[in-house]
C-alpha cells in the first residue's frame, strides 16, 4: 500500500505543479481583471466560457477519457503508439468539424448565451481558441501516460508565462478590455496547440486505426452525456443569472466560482491526472478494494484542508486584491468549495464504474442530476440571485454523489470508512462555522483564519491509524532525503 500511495502522491504532486503552471493564469489574472474590467465584463467572460465548454464536449467526444483506458490496456509498445495516434487524429478531425459548426452558428450561440447577437464576433474568436486548445489535450495526456512529468511541467511553465504576458499586455497596457482577454487566449492556445500537434506525431509515429477509434468511441460516447450533465451543473446557473438578473450578477458569481476553483487547481486536477490511469493499474491487484477505500480517505483529507483554507481566507483576499464591487463574491465561495469536495468524493467512487466498464450507467445518472439542477436553478435563482445558484449547485452535487455511490456499490462493492468520512467533514464544518462568529480587522482576521485552517491537519493526524501515520512519516522522510541528495549532487 505504501508504494501505491507514494506513487499517487509523487505523480499528483508533479502533475499538480504542471497543472498549477498551465491553469493558474485565470487566478493570477484576477487582480488585473478586477481592476480593468467591471463585473459586467467579467460576466461576459463567464458566458463565453459557457459557450466554449458546451462546444468542447462535442469536440472531444470522450476520446481523451478513453485514451487512458486503452493505452494502459495495450499489450505492446506498437499498440500504445496506435492508440495515441488514433486519439490524436480523432480529436483533430472532430474539433475541426466543431469549429466549422461554431463559425456557422455563431449568431444563434450568442443569442442563446447573451440574449442577443451582439457578441457574435467574440463567439467566432473563442471557436478558434477551443480548436487550438483541443490540439493540446492528447499530447499532454500522452506525456502523463508515459510519466514524462518533467517535460509536462516545462510545457505548463512556458504556457503560463506566454499566456500571462499576452493577457497583461492586452488588458493592462493596451486597455482592450474583454476583447483583449479573448485575443490573448486565442494567441497563446494557438501557439501551444500547433507546437504539440507537430511534436506528438513526430514522437509517436503511429497510425490511425479505425478499430481502435470504434472501441474508444464506444467507451467514451456514454461519457458525453455525463459531460453534458457537468455542463449543466457548472454553467447553466450563469444562463439563469443572465436571464433573471444581470451580467453584473453573473460576474460576481463567476469570480466566486473561480476562487473556489482553486480546490480543483491544487487538488482535484492533479489527483485526476494521476488517478485517471492509476485506478486501472490498482484494479489488477488483489487488495484493490482496500486501496480504493484508503485513497478516498486520503484524498478527502487533502481536498477538505485546501477547501477550508479557501473558504476562510477568501474574504480577506478579496479585500486585498479587488475593488469593493467584487467583494460580494465571498458569499458563494464556501458553498462552491463544498461542491468541489463532493465532486472529489464522487471521482473516487466512479472508479468502480470505470474499471467495470459500465460507463453507460452514468448516462441516466447524468440526466437525473442535470434535470434536478435545472429545476433548482429555475426555483432559487429568481428569488436569491447568485446565492440561490450556489445552493442549487451544492444540492445537485449531493444528488450526483448519492446516485453514483448507489450504482457503484451495486457494481463493485467497496467498504469505505464512513466514520472517518463523517469526522473529516464534520470537523471542517465546525471550524468554518466557528470562524463566522468573529469579525476582525484585516490583519487580525488573516492571522486568526490561518490558525483555524491549521487546526484541521491536527485533527486529521489524530484521526489516522498508527500504521498510516508511520507510512506517511516514512514517505515524507524519503522525499526529504531525495531532495537532499539532489542538492548534494547539484553542489558537487
Amino acid at each position: 500500500m505504501k508504494k501505491e500511495v507514494g506513487q499517487l502522491i509523487k505523480h499528483s504532486g508533479i502533475y499538480g505543479l504542471g497543472t498549477i503552471l498551465s491553469k493558474s493564469v485565470g487566478f493570477l489574472m484576477i487582480p488585473v481583471y478586477t481592476r480593468y474590467l467591471v463585473p459586467a465584463d467579467y460576466g461576459v467572460l463567464e458566458l463565453l466560457d459557457l459557450v466554449t465548454f458546451f462546444s468542447g464536449i462535442f469536440a472531444m467526444m470522450g476520446i481523451c477519457s478513453a485514451f487512458f483506458r486503452f493505452y494502459v490496456a495495450a499489450d505492446s509498445a506498437e499498440e500504445k503508439k496506435t492508440v495515441a495516434a488514433t486519439a490524436m487524429f480523432s480529436v483533430v478531425g472532430i474539433s475541426l468539424l466543431v469549429l466549422v459548426l461554431m463559425e456557422l452558428l455563431a449568431g444563434p450561440l450568442s443569442t442563446v448565451a447573451f440574449g442577443n447577437a451582439t457578441y457574435t464576433p467574440l463567439v467566432r474568436i473563442v471557436a478558434f481558441t477551443l480548436f487550438f486548445s483541443n490540439l493540446t489535450e492528447v499530447p499532454l495526456a500522452y506525456l502523463r501516460a508515459q510519466q514524462r512529468t518533467v517535460l509536462f511541467v516545462i510545457i505548463g511553465l512556458i504556457r503560463t508565462v506566454l499566456s500571462a504576458t499576452l493577457l497583461i499586455l492586452a488588458v493592462a497596457v493596451l486597455r482592450m478590455g474583454v476583447m483583449g482577454v479573448v485575443y490573448g487566449n486565442l494567441i497563446s492556445n494557438a501557439l501551444a496547440g500547433l507546437f504539440l500537434l507537430i511534436a506528438l506525431p513526430v514522437r509517436v509515429r503511429g497510425k490511425f486505426s479505425r478499430e481502435k477509434f470504434n472501441q474508444m468511441f464506444r467507451y467514451g460516447a456514454p461519457l458525453i452525456v455525463q459531460s453534458l450533465a457537468s455542463f449543466v451543473l457548472v454553467f447553466s446557473d450563469r444562463f439563469f443569472l443572465r436571464h433573471f438578473t444581470s451580467l453584473t450578477e453573473v460576474g460576481i458569481y463567476g469570480l466566486g466560482y473561480r476562487l473556489a476553483g482553486i480546490v480543483a487547481l491544487l487538488v482535484s486536477g492533479p489527483f485526476d491526472m494521476t488517478w485517471s490511469w492509476q485506478q486501472f493499474e490498482l484494479a489488477k491487484k488483489e487488495n484493490a478494494k482496500d486501496m480504493y477505500a484508503r485513497v478516498q480517505i486520503y484524498q478527502l483529507v487533502v481536498t477538505v484542508f485546501v477547501g477550508l483554507g479557501i473558504a476562510l481566507l477568501t474574504k480577506d483576499a478579496l479585500r486585498v486584491m479587488t475593488p469593493p464591487a467584487y467583494w460580494a463574491a465571498n458569499g458563494v465561495v464556501p458553498l462552491i468549495v463544498l461542491s468541489y469536495v463532493l465532486a472529489d468524493m464522487r471521482s473516487v467512487i466512479w472508479t468502480a464504474i470505470l474499471v467495470r466498464r459500465v460507463t453507460h450507467h452514468l448516462a441516466w445518472i447524468s440526466v437525473v442530476v442535470a434535470a434536478s439542477n435545472l429545476a433548482l436553478n429555475y426555483t432559487l435563482i429568481p428569488r436569491y440571485s447568485y446565492m440561490g445558484a450556489a445552493v442549487a449547485t451544492v444540492l445537485s452535487y449531493v444528488v450526483s454523489l448519492v446516485l453514483s455511490y448507489l450504482l457503484a456499490q451495486r457494481t463493485y462493492l467497496i467498504l469505505y470508512d464512513y466514520t472517518r468520512n463523517a469526522i473529516i467533514l464534520g470537523s471542517a464544518g465546525a471550524i468554518y462555522l466557528g470562524s463566522t462568529l468573529f469579525d476582525f480587522p484585516l490583519v487580525a482576521s488573516i492571522a486568526v483564519n490561518v490558525l483555524l485552517v491549521l487546526l484541521f491537519p491536527v485533527i486529521a493526524i489524530v484521526m489516522l491509524k498508527r500504521e498510516e501515520r508511520t507510512m506517511f512519516w516514512q514517505l515524507g522522510a524519503r522525499a526529504i532525503e531525495r531532495v537532499r541528495n539532489l542538492r548534494v549532487q547539484h553542489e558537487g
